[in-house]
């Protein structure tokens, strides 16, 4: 994705909604929607995972993408 740099805020396109708008909290009802459909089948237990050796991390990662 590219990066576009401005010199002043005048020059920077206007925003898509505007910040008041009501579509905007549809929209991200939405797409929290769909990022729960998206995990609603991994078990995600909430802080840090500590392992006992990069080897060990590996094979978890490895486990968790393979199935």
């Amino acid at each position: 994705m590219p990066v576009h740099r401005y010199r002043s805020v005048d020059e920077m396109p206007r925003p898509w909604r505007a910040a008041d708008d009501p579509g905007n909290l549809r929209a991200v009802a939405l797409m929290l929607a769909f990022h729960r459909t998206l995990t609603a089948s991994r078990e995600r237990r909430p802080g840090v995972t500590r392992y006992r050796s990069i080897e060990e991390a590996e094979a978890v990662r490895h486990d968790r993408v393979s199935g």
